[in-house]
């Protein structure tokens, strides 16, 4: 953990006391700060699980403080749960408030009943990624629940959800072949992003829900092409065609990367639909 990511941690424990009027069960940092590698332009997230449903008078008030410190309110009601962002010495912290049968709900129900639900996703992983603040002995194992009880059938869905890819022509002449740049790097921003989330369910990882920091969710995978974080970046910034060419061998070393660890996941159909030939 970098020095960034210590002091925020701290701050992250003092925030805490600014809630105490609250019945607290259990408090997480999640984001960029327990995982280690904060900068100075890094914000704190919290979320914060209550014992009660909140009042609106402490609704009311963590609003206002919230406004009063240049932050505001962005998201939620006080019965379904809701978000906040305050300024405190300088730094953004977001805080979300939230009941605890709402966590007990989402992560049983995940384990249970399997969805790619990249909200859902990333709620769980910000919580097995994250650093328990204050915890009853009721969050930390039910955060090792949904880490060590990942169903296969999730595996199965996610991979299955992200293995869609366009055959390589229609990428060069739809996008490079028209000029349509924008088109070009969001077409490779989408395959990417379909890649990480094959490898998600390959690895059984909880989707991130977003690539904001995604080297890092990466870097802890066992099961990926070689080089992988290299070659994206590299994709990002090499001259098209060969960008378009690196972008299809990691498409087709993935597909082996699936046939070799959940073969259950045929890759017939969509290694065909890669090599479709432009009809004329």
């Amino acid at each position: 953990m970098n020095e960034i990511s210590k002091r925020r941690l701290t701050q992250a424990k003092d925030n805490l006391r600014q809630f105490d009027f609250l019945d607290i069960r259990a408090a997480a940092v999640t984001g960029s700060v327990p995982k280690g590698y904060a900068d100075d332009n890094s914000d704190i997230d919290t979320i914060i699980i209550l014992n009660n449903y909140m009042t609106q008078s402490e609704f009311d008030r963590i609003v206002n403080d919230a406004k009063t410190s240049g932050g505001d309110f962005y998201h939620g009601s006080p019965e379904e749960g809701f978000a906040v962002y305050y300024y405190i010495d300088g730094v953004r912290c977001d805080f979300g408030f939230g009941h605890y049968s709402e966590t007990e709900t989402l992560i049983n129900e995940m384990l249970e009943q399997p969805e790619v639900d990249q909200t859902k996703h990333l709620m769980i992983s910000g919580l097995i990624d994250g650093y328990v603040l204050k915890d009853s002995g009721w969050l930390a194992p039910l955060i090792k629940k949904a880490e060590y009880n990942y169903p296969q059938e999730l595996q199965v869905m996610l991979v299955t959800h992200f293995k869609k890819f366009h055959p390589e022509w229609a990428i060069e002449k739809m996008t490079i072949g028209r000029g349509d740049i924008l088109y070009y790097y969001e077409s490779l921003v989408e395959m990417t992003g379909n890649i990480i989330g094959i490898l998600c369910g390959l690895n059984k990882f909880y989707h991130p829900g977003k690539l904001k920091g995604v080297e890092h969710t990466i870097a802890k995978m066992d099961i990926k092409p070689s080089d992988f974080v290299k070659r994206y970046n590299y994709i990002l910034s090499a001259e098209k065609y060969e960008a378009i060419k690196e972008l299809f061998n990691l498409v087709r070393e993935t597909f082996d990367l699936i046939d070799k660890h959940l073969p259950e996941v045929s890759t017939k159909r969509s290694r065909e639909v890669l090599e479709m030939v432009l009809r004329k």
